[in-house]
């Protein structure tokens, strides 16, 4: 019976044996626009180890008063979840504060920014499903009247 057991459960150890840890702090920086650095710990263009084409979850640092450009996606839909530091997320001309542990779903075809503070930097993740990719992204000018 053992035997059987041990057999049975290969296959989930092997699986365990394929897992990799990242941390963003391992990873390449990829400058997005002066003081917005990201980093994707899965995704398309992930390391191999963490390639997906199911989803993608970025790391975003954004240094005081930066904000993310103005875009949006056709078919993926986001979640940005805020580790340190406030901002606001902006939808058109409508603005939401941001503090840590704060969490936003956001549909495709919403267009959107996110800013930091002119206080302090903000950190947070963006979980995009399926993973994000330049063909399903698209920026677009800030509404009339609004800042950049």
């Amino acid at each position: 019976m053992t035997r059987w057991l041990l057999l049975a459960l290969l296959p989930g150890l092997a699986l365990a044996q394929t897992l990799s840890v990242h941390h963003p702090d391992e990873l390449k920086d990829i400058i997005v626009s002066p003081g917005v650095l990201l980093k994707e710990l899965t995704g398309r263009t992930a390391p191999a180890s963490a390639r997906s084409d199911k989803v993608s979850v970025a790391y975003f640092h954004l240094e005081p008063s930066k904000a993310s450009a103005w875009s949006y996606t056709k078919q993926g839909e986001e979640s940005f979840f805020v580790l340190k530091g406030h901002g606001e997320i902006r939808t058109g001309k409508q603005t939401q504060a941001l503090r840590p542990g704060s969490y936003i779903v956001i549909p495709p075809k919403v267009v959107r920014s996110i800013k930091a503070s002119a206080e302090e930097a903000l950190e947070f993740y963006a979980i995009t499903a399926p993973a994000w990719s330049s063909d399903d992204d698209v920026l677009v000018n800030a509404p009339d009247g609004i800042d950049k």
